[in-house]
């Protein structure tokens, strides 16, 4: 018999090995943040490059969205414990659609805080994570709310509470990183940029009809992809279910096995709620951002992540590049006001532009 080819063994090991619960996992994040940065507008870049301090290139955007995507899990959680139940919704199975507001009290849920964190970043207006950190929990979260089991439970806390008879901790698990690995796999060699762009590819024609809608709405969608894709697919019951109560329940009381029948459907349920994540995400920046970075968004004292004005002097406008020359001007000097479309690049700055290799031109004063 022939041995197994080398990429099937690295999904057997995916499928095997412990994975931690944290939604989509850092791939499925960084898969949705390069998705979305493909699909920004320019009003939309120069905000987010401004924020992340990234240049204004595409690539310079989507490799610092893939860094802010993953920073809710990385470094929030520890340094505020109250950020924890922002990553999700309890939607229980039997609820419908006009209960899901009230899942969310105080608007401390993924659907609170995905319309807290696009107001806060459309006014201007950040709390002390700063603009980065806002911007990276939007980011974050609304990745989390596209997988089904962050908007449902069965008081299984979204599967957590649920053994499957993989070396994976539960169901919840399975879904947050098993099989977005699987996809990767499946797709080139497990890495998130490739993945997102040949998932944009292949759901490119529903880009259009990607667009934001409410996250309440989105929540539900999620819930009854849950209710049908997993619980159901697994012929999981129906629990009574009260989100206040602190249970975890396994409603099996057994471990539930994964057949590959089933994993990979979830594969491409999976790659298609990425696909759609990313593009809403990009349509949601573009929303809230219709006007590039001007003066006041330079100057926002209440705002220390923005990138420093590129001189002493008061600026209208960014630092821009020619990435052909490698030269950068401002307005009033060098070739600011003439150079061709094509050709340019926004900076935030001095700084990054020169670490990209640009330089100023001679006749900027």
């Amino acid at each position: 018999m022939r041995s197994p080819a080398p990429w099937i063994a690295i999904v057997v090991l995916a499928v095997l090995c412990p994975v931690s619960a944290s939604a989509w996992g850092t791939d499925g994040h960084k898969i949705v943040a390069v998705i979305a940065a493909d699909n920004l507008t320019p009003a939309a870049q120069s905000h987010v490059a401004s924020i992340l301090g990234a240049s204004g290139e595409k690539r310079a955007i989507a490799t610092a969205m893939e860094a802010a995507s993953i920073r809710p899990d990385t470094e929030f959680r520890d340094e505020d414990r109250r950020t924890e139940p922002w990553h999700f919704i309890d939607i229980c199975l039997q609820d419908r659609r006009t209960d899901v507001a009230a899942r969310c009290p105080g608007g401390n849920c993924v659907t609170g805080k995905i319309d807290e964190y696009s107001k806060r970043l459309k006014d201007g207006n950040y709390d002390h994570f700063g603009a980065a950190g806002d911007l990276a929990f939007l980011i974050h979260f609304v990745g989390d709310i596209h997988q089904p089991l962050h908007a449902a439970t069965d008081a299984d806390e979204g599967g957590n509470c649920i053994e499957v008879d993989s070396r994976a901790k539960n169901l919840h698990a399975v879904w947050d990183t098993t099989i977005v690995r699987r996809l990767e796999y499946s797709i080139d060699s497990g890495r998130p940029e490739t993945t997102a762009h040949k998932l944009e590819r292949t759901y490119a024609e529903e880009r259009e009809a990607d667009s934001w809608i409410a996250a309440d709405d989105i929540a539900w969608e999620s819930n009854q992809l849950a209710r049908s894709d997993i619980y159901g697919a697994l012929r999981i019951p129906v629990e009574p279910c009260q989100p206040t109560v602190n249970v975890c329940l396994n409603p099996l009381g057994r471990a539930i096995e994964l057949d590959s029948s089933y994993l990979e459907h979830a594969d491409a349920t999976a790659g298609h709620q990425l696909a759609k994540a990313g593009f809403r995400l990009a349509s949601l920046l573009n929303e809230i951002w219709t006007q590039p970075v001007g003066p006041k968004d330079v100057r926002n004292p209440a705002n220390p992540y923005l990138a420093p004005l590129p001189s002493s002097k008061t600026l209208a406008l960014q630092i821009i590049g020619n990435r052909r020359s490698k030269i950068y001007a401002w307005p009033g000097c060098g070739s600011y006001d003439t150079m061709a479309p094509e050709n340019r690049v926004l900076f935030p700055s001095r700084e990054p532009a020169e670490r990209e290799g640009y330089r100023a031109a001679r006749n900027c004063p």
